[in-house]
């Protein structure tokens, strides 16, 4: 565990509720159609819409952020070739694409990277360099600065579909590989240190060993264990199979040798920073990794734990077994690590003090086999030998010995250990062992915790390093757990004056906090956060947004003006200024000025304010040691009695129980659940049957509420439709009203105006009005949708697709017989046609006219013709193949995965 990692992860942001939703537009629902599409593995019809969208967002930056999303899913769509249910080849250029436009938009330090190894995978050189210089220089991403180290110092080949390399693309440079190393070196970085000096004494020596000389290193190493007695215990490979060529890596710092395919490079691994061994750069499917450690004569560490710390293996189960080669003793494992999702095999070997690991990291358990020949000739080989070159870092001298040794205590928790072994590497000279110091008297889990003394070993190191980092947590700590603002800002503008990327977003938090005797500026903050934005910090968005929201009035003048207004009885200024502690825009506001601001607003009348004091009370009520009293559902009640509106249907379901239990008139207590049942809540739904035993008017007021909900999107509309069907028959069974009729065959009724002609047959017919003619017809259900989920799947795709069409409605005549209407012209023909689904059959009834304003006078006639529909419960079988082509057929499809999609057909 290295020391920031550990600092930054203990560092808490402000919480950010998120504000109101705004109206759903049309972009919006779009996208959210493509997302259904998805779900539902309709891949290319999901990719003409993303792409659409994005096309948008670029063009018109009030759809950016849709376009940024659309942009980012098509990117990891063809990136991993699946996106939530849809599947599609990996197709790594057409993700590059997707990625490039997004970052040209964005300042997002990460994906530019992501973006720079994609472009090497690809093998396309020049602009995978381009992007790793853009992601180290202007977002000081370190593994960007290792990965450009790591190209110069191996050079890149382009590799054909047999593996076999071409000359050198981008060539051998050891100069620029040092310049990336050091660049990052002197941040402080100990892996670019120990990268740059191992380049930098390649550059300046030969290898002081040839090929034969290592042989016979080899060979002397296995006599002189021969002699001592030593059985080698471990897996040969026949020569016969042998089919790799084999270099040595000789690492003359730590004193260890081993053997390694000709050719292969060293490279890193981004997400973790470290080093290791692959044919090329890019591949993906086995990587071999080598790590080396020293440690003290009273070290606690077990080469069994030692295998475990360096493979993060402690939870894993493993079959450890003795691996004593002529060259080493060891262990070895082969397991599936359940966090990684790979195939790993691991060796672990000692001599006297000193440890080493080999981990052959495979994508599968199968690939295991296939690099079967590498991973055990590379392991048959290791060996320790006598270090033969000096160096500040090498894990041989004592004071690193130690610092390794905090380091595994530490990451054991074992915070005694880490203490002791630290403080005696710092006794020895180590460097690093005062930043573990520091995190050791920072982290809140340590028993040893001071924060005075983190002050004092952190300002100390910094005079010695003048380390950003050292620079930015001295602010964490004076602005978090001290509050000396005017220190934190200190110490916060140095580590912006060394290059630190985050701080600028906690400069801006102090601005727009008001949080020093200036008060807030927000001129400052709004300049902070758009520097922490172009630093690839997200979070600041909505900070910025907060500020431009003000149209240019300064916040400061803004806060004091409505704070008066507060003082002076303003209901309106005290739940704005409430409902802001809450969302801490503009106020850092404890639990208790939160409660205390919202109880200020009640009392002006705010009738909001009962409801949020109800919502925060419930929070506190559903602690498993809460033992207080029980306030929220008063603070409901209080809200409910002032006619509060913007209820959430869970809360309103609760205080209308409350008030029914304290003796509400049975007539009151209908009416307010049929005022929660018509927001969808099947609770309320259910409270009512046992109310109202037969269908009344209000029964048929609120399923017609029901069905206008339903039309607009919301599931939770149908389910309680349904819950009202099953108990209210007639809800379905509709008489005809006056001057209605009824039509009929086997499978379905309709009530059409007595004056028209029809004509009806087992698979449909035709309805006359005046001079229009309505043909039906009835077509098999492609799909099983029996279960409520699967019915809802369908609905949920039907509204995906319509909704967002201003010439389409959703129609929905009872819950389970929905579908949708749309409007269409061609060859100077207008049609209004409506497609009904239900879980046995699908119908389509289609107007045609020539007269478009005849057209629009039926329409609502056909669409309450439609709305009639009443199945008789058998489930229609074309008996010719044409007939299975109405409707639906063109509208649904289902693929072998069981996966529906609908599109709007010719």
């Amino acid at each position: 565990m290295g020391f920031f990692d550990g600092l930054l992860k203990k560092i808490p942001f402000v919480s950010r509720f998120s504000k109101k939703k705004e109206p759903v537009n049309n972009v919006e629902l779009q996208f959210n159609k493509a997302m259904n599409l998805m779900d539902n593995g309709d891949a290319e019809e999901s990719v003409n819409i993303l792409e659409q969208v994005a096309d948008i967002g670029i063009m018109d930056a009030q759809y950016k952020s849709y376009g940024d999303d659309a942009l980012l899913a098509l990117a990891e769509f063809y990136e991993k070739g699946k996106y939530r249910n849809a599947v599609v080849d990996v197709d790594l250029n057409k993700a590059t694409k997707y990625y490039e436009k997004y970052v040209n938009q964005n300042h997002d330090g990460d994906v530019i990277f992501k973006l720079a190894k994609m472009l090497l995978e690809v093998q396309n050189f020049s602009k995978a360099i381009k992007y790793y210089e853009l992601a180290a220089t202007d977002y000081g991403i370190k593994a960007a600065y290792m990965s450009l180290g790591s190209i110069y110092e191996s050079g890149l080949n382009r590799v054909d579909e047999y593996g076999n390399k071409s000359d050198y693309v981008v060539p051998i440079d050891l100069d620029k590989a040092m310049m990336w190393y050091k660049k990052l070196a002197d941040t402080g970085d100990a892996k670019a240190k120990a990268s740059y000096e191992r380049v930098e004494y390649m550059s300046t020596h030969g290898d002081s060993l040839e090929f034969e000389e290592k042989d016979k290193l080899y060979t002397d190493i296995a006599e002189a264990r021969k002699a001592k007695g030593k059985e080698p215990r471990y897996k040969v490979i026949e020569a016969s199979r042998l089919q790799y060529q084999y270099t040595y890596v000789h690492d003359q710092v730590e004193g260890f040798i081993h053997k390694l395919p000709k050719g292969w490079v060293k490279t890193i691994n981004e997400s973790t920073g470290e080093e290791y061994y692959a044919p090329s750069l890019t591949y993906k499917d086995f990587a071999m990794y080598v790590y080396y450690d020293s440690v003290p004569k009273d070290s606690k560490m077990t080469l069994e734990n030692y295998l475990r710390y360096c493979n993060d293996a402690f939870d894993e189960e493993l079959q450890l077994k003795a691996y004593v080669t002529e060259y080493a003793d060891g262990i070895c494992t082969t397991y599936y690590h359940k966090d990684m999702e790979k195939g790993i095999v691991s060796f672990a070997f000692y001599h006297g003090r000193r440890l080493a690991c080999m981990r052959f990291v495979c994508a599968t358990m199968e690939i295991i086999e296939q690099y079967e020949e590498i991973i055990f000739e590379t392991a048959n080989s290791f060996a320790f030998v006598d270090p033969t070159l000096a160096s500040d870092h090498s894990a041989n001298r004592k004071d690193m010995q130690y610092y390794n040794e905090a380091i595994y205590c530490y990451y054991l928790e074992d915070y005694e250990g880490a203490m002791r072994a630290a403080k005696q590497a710092l006794k020895l000279g180590s460097i690093k062992a005062s930043y573990l110091l520091i995190e050791l008297y920072y982290d809140e889990d340590s028993p040893y915790r001071d924060v005075e003394k983190t002050i004092s070993y952190a300002k100390q190191l910094f005079e010695a390093t003048k380390d950003p980092e050292l620079a930015f947590l001295l602010g964490i700590v004076y602005d978090q757990q001290l509050k000396d603002y005017v220190k934190a800002v200190n110490w916060y503008e140095n580590a912006e004056r060394l290059g630190h990327k985050r701080v600028a977003f906690y400069l801006g938090r102090i601005y727009y906090y008001g949080l020093l005797r200036t008060k807030r500026d927000g001129g400052k903050a709004l300049s902070y956060f758009k520097k922490a934005r172009e630093n690839g910090i997200q979070e600041a968005e909505g900070y910025i947004k907060d500020l431009e929201d003000l149209k240019g009035e300064d916040l400061q003048t803004a806060v004091e003006k409505w704070e008066r207004a507060v003082e002076a009885g303003s209901e309106s200024a005290a739940i704005k200024i409430a409902m802001m502690k809450q969302r801490q825009i503009f106020y850092i506001a404890t639990p208790y000025e939160i409660e205390k601001a919202y109880l200020e607003a009640l009392g002006l009348g705010s009738a909001r304010a009962g409801y949020e004091l109800g919502r925060i009370y419930q929070v506190q009520e559903k602690q498993d040691n809460y033992r207080g009293e029980i306030k929220s559902i008063k603070y409901f009640e209080k809200a409910f009695n002032a006619n509060f509106d913007d209820w959430d249907k869970e809360n309103l379901f609760k205080v209308i129980n409350y008030k029914v239990e304290k003796g509400l008139a049975n007539d009151e207590a209908i009416k307010l659940y049929i005022e929660n049942a018509s927001m969808g809540y099947v609770p309320a739904i259910e409270k009512l049957i046992g109310l109202v035993p037969t269908t009344t008017q209000q029964i048929w007021s609120l399923y017609d509420a029901l069905i206008d909900l339903a039309e607009t999107g919301d599931e939770s509309a149908i389910v309680a439709m349904n819950k009202l069907e099953m108990n209210y028959v007639d809800l379905i069974l509709r008489e005809p009203a006056k001057g209605q009729k009824v039509v009929e065959n086997k499978f379905f009724r309709l009530c059409v105006p007595k004056e028209c002609n029809s004509v009806i047959n087992d698979d449909g017919g035709t309805i006359k009005m005046a001079d229009s003619v309505v043909e039906f017809a009835v077509a098999e259900m492609p799909v099983n949708a029996t279960a409520e989920q699967d019915y809802l799947k369908i609905y949920k795709l039907i509204v995906s697709e319509y909704l967002p069409d201003e010439n389409a409605d959703v129609i929905i005549a009872n819950s389970r017989m929905i579908g949708s209407a749309i409007r269409a012209s061609k060859d100077n023909v207008h049609t209004f046609s409506i497609l009904l689904i239900s879980s046995k059959n699908q119908y389509i009834f289609k107007l045609s006219s020539k007269d478009r304003r005849q057209m629009m006078q039926f329409k609502d006639v056909v669409v309450a013709i439609a709305k009639s529909l009443v199945e008789t419960g058998e489930i229609y079988k074309a008996t010719e193949e044409g007939k299975k082509n109405i409707g639906l057929a063109f509208l649904l499809k289902a693929n072998e995965s069981g996966f529906l999609s609908i599109g709007k057909g010719e």
